[in-house]
């Protein structure tokens, strides 16, 4: 597995690991934070984790807004099939672990896990996206990306 550095995020606080070498930008539109892996010689679909925050308030139904994000990104992506859904922890915090497969109009399957995490009236999303040949052998590595979230 890659070596991980701790990215600790300029505003929000939270913390979360990145392979080193890999690029991060906060200043992407909509995103927390953006970390690519460093391009490869041929064309393929670069492994990433994008975190997004969205502010619900205190008294938000968290399932409600699981739900209407996991319906939002079936209307983003072309041809969403959900693979895997379940309730897991991310901290010591109840989470919900989405793993779903789209097509890429360039690169083709594409396997996109999400972890979806309330605290302190904000929904965190963790997503990982993979070329879905790749799924397998960065399974590991995007877990434990994810799992490594502290707010």
């Amino acid at each position: 597995m890659s070596v991980l550095e701790l990215h600790r995020h300029s505003i929000a606080g939270f913390e979360i690991p990145i392979p080193a070498g890999w690029e991060r930008t906060e200043d992407v539109q909509g995103c927390a934070l953006v970390a690519v892996e460093p391009p490869r010689d041929q064309p393929h679909l670069r492994a990433n984790v994008v975190v997004t925050i969205e502010l619900l308030g205190d008294d938000a139904d968290v399932r409600a807004w699981e739900e209407r994000s996991i319906v939002a990104l079936g209307k983003a992506v072309n041809r969403l099939r959900t693979i895997d859904d379940e309730r897991v922890e991310i901290g010591g915090r109840d989470a919900r672990r989405v793993l779903s497969h789209y097509v890429h109009r360039e690169f083709g399957g594409v396997c996109l896990e999400q972890w979806l995490l309330a605290h302190a009236g904000a929904g965190y999303v963790v997503s990982c996206s993979v070329a879905a040949l790749e799924y397998d052998d960065l399974w590991d590595l995007t877990n434990t990306v994810a799992e490594g979230l502290r707010l």
